[in-house]
């Protein structure tokens, strides 16, 4: 009888403990995606408001930003993609940035992706104010290429220790067209390897040519 509660608590206990985890690991996910939704969003905020200073006139910015988000349960796989989209309008303009005729000058519009530069957003006429039309978009495709490898050393020391090393090596390229305005644009990014200083973090860069890599020890 004894044996037999003492293997139920056992049980019980690493039910318990999986659900915790489970929890832990969706709380932690869900931190990060709204801790970076709100800082894309203050991003665009002061990108449109950096444009509008500058033209002296109203500006409209639309940010599209794809990230890996942490794996939580598996910190030696790459994480799902998601993707974070932002758009701001800010009129920052003294009244005197007139045409010839006295109307209005047109405002700016600017669509980035990723870490991209910036593109110019053709405005029509028909916008009243000019910069208050959203960006036009109508066929989109973004498509990720991922090539993972993952390779295990066995070490062994005169003194009995066997130490495996698991190495991750990863590349993940996003190819998007985007149609903006009516031109059609495209774009390759490459997933950043290292920490986000040395251009990781999750995010896409053009024309990056370095592999993501994760070194775990295991005794």
């Amino acid at each position: 009888m004894l044996v037999n509660r003492k293997a139920q608590t056992i049980t019980e206990l690493a039910v318990l403990g999986s659900l915790i985890i489970v929890a832990f690991a969706f709380l932690i996910n869900y931190s990060e995606k709204i801790n970076r939704q709100q800082a894309y969003l203050q991003q665009t905020f002061r990108l449109a408001l950096k444009e509008a200073k500058n033209a002296n006139n109203s500006a409209s910015y639309n940010k599209v930003v794809f990230n890996r988000m942490p794996n939580v349960s598996n910190p030696m796989e790459l994480g799902q993609v998601q993707s974070f989209s932002n758009s701001s309008n800010v009129l920052w303009a003294d009244g005197k940035n007139r045409n010839p005729d006295g109307t209005p000058k047109d405002g700016v519009s600017k669509y980035q992706l990723n870490e991209a530069s910036a593109i110019d957003v053709p405005i029509t006429k028909s916008q009243n104010p000019p910069a208050s039309g959203t960006t036009a978009t109508s066929t989109n495709t973004f498509t990720n290429t991922v090539n993972t490898t993952t390779t295990f050393v066995k070490n062994e020391t005169p003194g009995g220790i066997i130490t495996t090393t698991k190495t991750l090596n990863a590349t993940d390229t996003l190819d998007a067209t985007v149609t903006v305005g009516t031109n059609p644009q495209t774009f390759t990014h490459k997933l950043g390897g290292g920490s986000l200083e040395e251009g990781g973090g999750g995010k896409y860069y053009p024309d990056n040519s370095k592999t993501l890599e994760r070194t775990r020890s295991m005794q």
